[in-house]
């Protein structure tokens, strides 16, 4: 892949990261702005944790190995468990699908992105009076 084409798909995120950001802020001045426990600062806060955190589970979740794999590496490890013979392993069931990312990586990274800069937003707000 070349840099360019990174660089692209990275800006395309971190735009539509930004556009989330915006509406996420004035949806929160609308809602929080006549609550009186939580101010929308803080609420951007919140979410911007949460999204970190959604982020970094979508991010690890199940590594792009299908379901279907998976269940036939556990009966694969049980059967060998059992019978005590060689059987088909889960190595063998693994080779077949290495890291097929599964469209759940660019969410992933969408959400960790966007929860940073609502950090980003959040301490630095007062510094840049927003």
């Amino acid at each position: 892949m070349s840099v360019r084409k990174i660089a692209s798909g990275l800006l395309f995120l971190v735009g539509i990261a930004v556009i989330i950001m915006a509406v996420a802020y004035f949806v929160n001045i609308w809602l929080f702005s006549n609550f009186r426990y939580i101010t929308p600062h803080e609420a951007f806060f919140v979410e911007g944790v949460f999204l970190l955190i959604f982020g970094v589970l979508f991010l690890l979740g199940r590594g792009g190995i299908n379901t279907g794999t998976l269940k036939a590496t556990i009966l694969a490890a049980a059967a060998e468990a059992v019978y005590g013979q060689d059987t088909v392993g889960p190595n063998e069931a693994m080779r077949r699908e290495r890291w097929k990312p599964e469209g759940y990586t660019r969410f992933a990274l969408l959400l960790l992105i966007t929860g940073f800069l609502m950090l980003a937003a959040y301490f630095l707000g007062p510094l840049l009076h927003l």
